[in-house]
């Protein structure tokens, strides 16, 4: 059948809309960390890509720069696909979605999830050395 054989099938006005479907269960966490350590790998990823850039050799102030550059690419990214979409492209491909898409809850939890990602990573820092 070609497309333009396609009948379409007509819809009373009167009819009952299609209810929503009921909220899952909560989501468990290996499938949050997974799709928080595929958006992470997409900023290493860029990270990885940006620095040939910087001067050879590589100074404090140079890698500083990058690194809040990075990081504010990363409020723009994680902020703005909680808020329009409710989930990041992690998220979409291990099927996680957020509750509460306002930018004030977004804002929030990536200010949570960077602070303990550097909790986590100075404690690692501070246990190796």
């Amino acid at each position: 059948m070609r497309f333009d054989e396609v009948e379409l099938e007509t819809v009373p006005f009167d009819a009952e809309p299609v209810p929503p479907p009921s909220p899952s269960p909560r989501t468990p966490v290996l499938k949050h960390a997974l799709a928080l350590v595929t958006d992470l790998s997409l900023f290493a990823a860029l990270a990885l890509a940006l620095s040939p850039l910087l001067p050879q050799p590589a100074t404090r102030v140079a890698l500083i720069a990058l690194i809040g550059f990075v990081v504010m690419l990363s409020f723009y990214y994680f902020a703005g696909a909680w808020t329009l979409w409710g989930k990041t492209v992690g998220g979409a491909i291990f099927d996680v979605r957020v509750e509460k898409r306002t930018l004030r809850d977004a804002a929030l939890r990536w200010l949570v999830m960077v602070v303990v990602i550097a909790l986590a990573g100075a404690v690692t820092f501070y246990a190796l050395y």
